[in-house]
């Protein structure tokens, strides 16, 4: 009996760890959304139909609007799942601001538009007294369609005997024939996002146009970006840039590859990283982001790069190890607070009773989020020195309690998640909690601003499938650094692609 006994606690212990892993998805842990299951996916779109939300103001910041303030011996706060607000309208809510064409002063041409006749008498209007009775701005651009230049390079004779020959305008290849800058900025835009592959810019370029594109030109157009932009030294200016910032934020994720360029040996685990500034996310401004790719994870390859090892601010991160080591060398480390209230959710599923440790935790960081983000809007720059105490009383308890519940409790591997995490919560409280003393809130909560910039290369693996090499993948990664800084400091990317290949390419500024 005794035996018996024994051996149903080990299987109640082994049930329970199946069932957490089972039940694991991008929610509660750091799975990443395309490895959800039908289940998850199922649930996530049943939640976002009911109006089930966990933000609050504030780009990409996690947390309840109404968080619980609840003092201590208070009753336990209820589950995300029974903490519905009310169902959402359809299509923009109240407050949302809108973006729509503005009035120019001035139109580029003006074309009276005449009535046929009268609409009393129906008589002739010609010559009839008139005035401009009203006027409707139609923005638009040209018919699609190619036009053909043809520059005659003249050669004159000094007086000298000397023969000269003018050299080609900017952006014009040798010929006999070529496309010209505007076709090639388009092709290189389109070729350079995301969601369209070569292929599909090539047919959707041969469609506008009405002639064949080859995927070739296409190709040759992001190599030309890309020569113009490392001729210009433009990955160089860009990290003496972001290490200028007084915040930066830093991630990664696995970086689709060929069997065939997986297979060297640099290259086993690929994965494509960023380092950005977060003004956006705390109102500071336009952000400058790069994006660099290595073939694997490690540390030697993040310092590589030539940016986390001098940078001497504070990184926003999660706790990923090959980050760690920074931290000496920094003024400050803001832990991700997304992942650690996933974690947080995935301790509570284990066991809602004797886990309530982990709801309490999640609620009281959902609640200074909120607190930060209000405050932020309304012009404050400090939180309330007792609202701030009390928070982190809540916090301190809840961590304590969950390491003291969960020190015997049983685990079929190790320590109890719980108290693992518990533990981490305790010991790294300082980077939990050191957006909330900063002077303007000028460090977000989160890292969602880095998980964003990195998403669309996930988006690409959809789509494209992947990369055939590193070195492509990299090309890409300099090009997207490019045109997504340029864009965000105002610079229309078309018009930033042509000023590369001309010689005078968009170059970001020093962070204030």
């Amino acid at each position: 009996m005794v035996e018996q006994a024994a051996l149903i606690e080990t299987l109640q212990v082994e049930l329970e760890a199946l069932r957490r892993k089972a039940g694991r998805d991008s929610s509660n842990s750091s799975l990443p959304p395309s490895q959800d299951g039908p289940a998850a996916k199922a649930k996530a779109k049943a939640d976002k139909r009911s109006g089930e939300s966990d933000q609050v103001g504030g780009p990409g910041q996690p947390g309840g609007a109404d968080g619980p303030d609840r003092q201590e011996g208070g009753p336990a706060p209820k589950p995300a799942a029974e903490r519905q607000g009310p169902k959402r309208a359809q299509g923009g809510q109240k407050g949302h601001r809108g973006n729509g064409l503005e009035r120019v002063a001035k139109a580029d041409r003006y074309e009276p538009v005449e009535p046929p006749a009268c609409g009393g008498c129906g008589g002739d209007l010609t010559g009839a007294q008139g005035r401009v009775a009203f006027g409707v701005q139609v923005f638009d651009i040209p018919t699609f369609c190619l036009a053909v230049t043809e520059y005659l390079m003249m050669t004159r004779v000094c007086g000298c005997g000397h023969a000269t020959t003018a050299d080609l305008p900017p952006g014009v290849r040798g010929g006999p024939t070529c496309y010209g800058p505007n076709v090639v900025g388009a092709a290189t835009l389109l070729a350079s996002q995301d969601v369209i592959g070569l292929e599909r810019t090539a047919d959707l370029m041969s469609a506008l146009l009405g002639v064949e594109v080859s995927t070739g030109f296409i190709s040759a157009c992001l190599a030309r970006l890309d020569a113009a932009l490392t001729a210009a030294e433009f990955e160089d200016a860009l990290k003496q840039a972001l290490l200028q910032a007084p915040v930066l934020g830093t991630d990664e994720t696995p970086a689709p590859l060929t069997e065939a360029a997986i297979a060297q040996d640099d290259c086993r685990n690929p994965h494509v990283y960023t380092v950005r500034t977060m003004c956006a996310y705390t109102g500071g401004g336009p952000d400058l982001v790069w994006y660099g790719a290595a073939g694997d994870r490690t540390k030697t390859s993040i310092s590589a790069f030539g940016i986390l090892d001098a940078f001497r601010g504070i990184l926003v991160r999660d706790d990923f190890g090959g980050y760690v080591s920074y931290d000496t060398d920094l003024a400050g480390v803001q832990q991700c607070l997304s992942h650690l209230l996933r974690y947080l959710d995935d301790a509570y599923a284990i066991d809602p009773i004797a886990q309530a440790w982990a709801r309490q935790v999640a609620d009281v960081l959902r609640k200074v989020i909120h607190e930060v983000n209000t405050a932020r809007s309304q012009g404050r720059t400090r939180l309330d020195p007792d609202l701030l105490t009390r928070l982190r009383r809540l916090y301190d308890q809840g961590v304590a309690f969950g390491i003291s519940t969960n020190l015997s409790r049983p685990w079929h591997k190790g320590n109890h998640p719980g108290l693992k995490l518990a533990r981490r919560l305790k010991r790294k409280a300082h980077q939990v909690w050191f957006f909330t003393g900063r002077d303007g809130f000028d460090v977000p909560a989160t890292n969602n601003g880095s998980e964003s910039a990195i998403r669309g290369f996930k988006l690409a693996e959809k789509v494209k499938g992947c990369w055939r090499t590193l070195a492509t993948l990299q090309r890409h990664c300099r090009i997207r650094s490019y045109l997504t800084s340029a864009r965000n400091h105002g610079r229309r990317p078309v018009d930033a692609i042509t000023d590369a290949l001309t010689g005078t390419p968009w170059m970001p500024p020093t962070p204030a």
